[in-house]
């Protein structure tokens, strides 16, 4: 299919998406706190090194084969769109969309996990051997920044399969009304569907995984200047850096966005309580509550 190509269709599904798919943006930065599961290990580096998040790109991460879950969806609900010159050319692009392991890589997709569960067993499971924490992120700050990107998406994963055919089954007929109207090429009509399905893909998701209550948070960059690599288990994995501060112009200091802290279930809790609040006393790192897991799990 080839790299996409950012062009007035593949701009217009991004608005339909923004418009009709994803939660609204204002929503999200005046709801509630959303909270990102992770490592004591990643909480040092953004507290005390990086003040970012490393975004992983989708293809290397650890579930990215969920994403081509979005796949049976199509299947589902393609039988119901109304026949015509344009679904037949879908269904022929479709096909070989759906058949290729790499189509992420064309659209160089980064994304990281939220969810607004403060204290979630299903994800402190995911963060085992007594490493797990999360931070409260103050989301109206963060999503108001300015991201380098072509384009940035934020919305709840959509866990519902009916919710999942009717919106799929929308898009569907949205991007063969733009094939039809502006008379696209097939080598448009590809770049088109690989954007749109690639994208929607990172929204949808089993209805075995609603206990995660997940939010993503996805972001195509310009270039590939802002692209780091960190080696993993011999492997080099891109990553982006997406700050989790607010610059002070006045003071010219970096003021985290984190507002929370939760140590998740463990053994030896005191000692690690006692650790990170000394911790936030020294590097001086003001105005975060520090809270501990009720969940009744221990390692």
């Amino acid at each position: 299919m080839g790299k996409v190509i950012i062009d007035e269709t593949t701009q217009e599904m991004a608005n339909f998406f923004l418009e009709h798919v994803f939660d609204n943006l204002s929503k999200i930065m005046n709801g509630p706190m959303l909270y990102h599961y992770t490592s004591m290990e990643a909480l040092n580096n953004i507290l005390d090194r990086e003040k970012c998040i490393w975004v992983t790109r989708v293809d290397f991460m650890n579930d990215y084969k969920e994403i081509s879950y979005v796949n049976e969806i199509v299947q589902k609900v393609i039988v119901d769109v109304e026949d015509s010159k344009e679904k037949e050319t879908f269904i022929s692009l479709y096909k070989d969309f759906a058949s290729t392991e790499g189509y992420y890589k064309d659209l160089n997709i980064f994304a990281f996990s939220l969810t607004e569960n403060p204290d979630s067993l299903v994800l402190w499971n995911n963060y085992g051997m007594n490493e797990g924490c999360n931070i409260g992120i103050d989301g109206k700050k963060f999503f108001g920044q300015s991201f380098n990107s072509q384009f940035t998406f934020v919305g709840r994963v959509i866990y519902s399969e009916e919710k999942q055919k009717a919106i799929v089954k929308k898009v569907i007929e949205k991007l063969l009304h733009l094939a039809r109207d502006s008379q696209l090429s097939e080598e448009r009509f590809s770049q088109a569907l690989l954007f749109t399905f690639g994208t929607l893909g990172c929204f949808i998701k089993h209805p075995a995984f609603a206990s995660e209550e997940e939010y993503r948070f996805i972001y195509i960059p310009k270039s590939n200047e802002s692209i780091h690599f960190r080696v993993s288990r011999g492997a080099f994995i891109p990553f982006i850096k997406v700050p989790v501060y607010e610059y002070d112009e006045q003071s010219g200091e970096k003021r985290l966005l984190i507002r929370e802290i939760t140590i998740g279930p463990r053994t030896k809790l005191d000692i690690v309580r006692s650790g990170l609040e000394f911790y936030l006393t020294v590097k001086k790192l003001e105005g975060i509550e520090l809270r501990t897991s009720n969940a009744p799990l221990r390692f």
